[in-house]
């Protein structure tokens, strides 16, 4: 009889373990599934809010121009973009904030989330040159994220076609018997065209007069309107009225002549002249722009570059495929910064 009981006693307690293991074994089930669900959504709540690198990007993508609308670079950053938004998947909205030299721009860029959606295109002026002659409200060091370049300006010194002057050196010689009476527009004070201005009135001891504007169609306006003398602007704005009778090219301040105006020759070609106007177009973005973005909009960018239709735009707007990666640019204009400044002080346009 006590054997009997011992085994139902037994074969109880056995039923009793397998039941309460059982029930554990399906609780441990439970709380893995639950915990599992909860890391999904939790990772799904980073993919479209804390880490848009994931499927970035996944709305409009805004580029800022840091001059007023009308002038080649605008026209040809709106012509990258339209190429760029079939890579990209995404519209592209193209926004003009002009004012100080292409400052008021950066400015807003580098004020901006580093989260890929606000970008800035510019030219070298707001890195090698702005910084020195004033106090800028950025560090091009420090809050300036480089992207790509993708062309290069024509910049050069022209005319109105019935204007007394054919040639540089008669401009020279006027600016020479008539101090500070030639007049010449640019798009502002501290632009690469405008230190290249002052640079040859400091070689040839002549002084002119600056008129600046706050873009590149402008001064062209004003040229045509007889408000000023002559222009330094890009071969964008300055082509269609040369072709035009209009208008008349006496040097190029690029590295070579202009390919719409082969005839005329460029400042390196002027004996004792070693400088020019350094003019890339540039992307970038706000300091903390996460790499693995700055590197999908890089590629990105320099896939639309090869497009037909853009390629076309930039033969049009007579500029130069000039593409730069972004660490490619940065050590261009890192190398110049320190020798703009000293090119600055000589002219005396340092802030003290």
């Amino acid at each position: 009889m006590g054997v009997i009981v011992k085994c139902i006693l037994t074969g109880l307690m056995q039923l009793l373990f397998i039941t309460i293991g059982r029930r554990i074994h399906m609780k441990v089930q439970n709380l893995a599934k639950s915990f599992l669900v909860a890391v999904l959504l939790v990772s799904t709540l980073f993919v479209t809010n804390g880490f848009p690198s994931y499927t970035y990007p996944n709305r409009p993508i805004s580029i800022v121009w840091g001059w007023g609308p009308g002038g080649g670079g605008d026209q040809s950053i709106r012509a990258l973009s339209r190429a760029s938004e079939k890579v990209l998947s995404q519209p592209i909205i193209n926004e003009n904030k002009a004012g100080a030299a292409g400052v008021m721009g950066i400015n807003y860029v580098c004020n901006s989330k580093p989260d890929g959606y606000i970008l800035g295109a510019t030219s070298p002026s707001v890195y090698i040159i702005q910084p020195h002659i004033r106090k800028t409200p950025y560090d091009p060091f420090k809050d300036i994220v480089d992207i790509c370049t993708y062309a290069a300006f024509n910049f050069g010194l022209s005319v109105r076609a019935d204007a007394p002057w054919n040639t540089f050196e008669e401009v020279i010689e006027y600016a020479r018997k008539n101090p500070g009476k030639f007049r010449y527009g640019n798009a502002g004070t501290g632009t690469s065209q405008h230190i290249c201005m002052e640079r040859i009135a400091l070689k040839e001891g002549i002084k002119w007069t600056q008129i600046p504007f706050k873009s590149g169609a402008e001064p062209v306006m004003a040229i045509l309107g007889g408000h000023v003398d002559g222009c330094i602007q890009e071969a964008s704005v300055v082509v269609p009225h040369i072709k035009a009778g209009k208008m008349k090219l006496l040097l190029s301040f690029s590295p070579k002549r202009w390919t719409k105006v082969p005839e005329v020759r460029s400042i390196l070609e002027i004996k004792g002249y070693d400088f020019h106007v350094i003019s890339p177009l540039i992307i970038c973005g706000p300091r903390g722009l996460p790499e693995h973005i700055r590197q999908k909009l890089e590629d990105s960018f320099k896939k639309a570059s090869r497009d037909p239709t853009f390629r076309e735009a930039l033969d049009q707007l007579s500029l130069e495929g000039d593409f730069m990666t972004g660490k490619e640019y940065s050590v261009l204009w890192r190398s110049k910064y320190d020798e703009m400044g000293e090119v600055l002080k000589t002219l005396g346009l340092v802030e003290q």
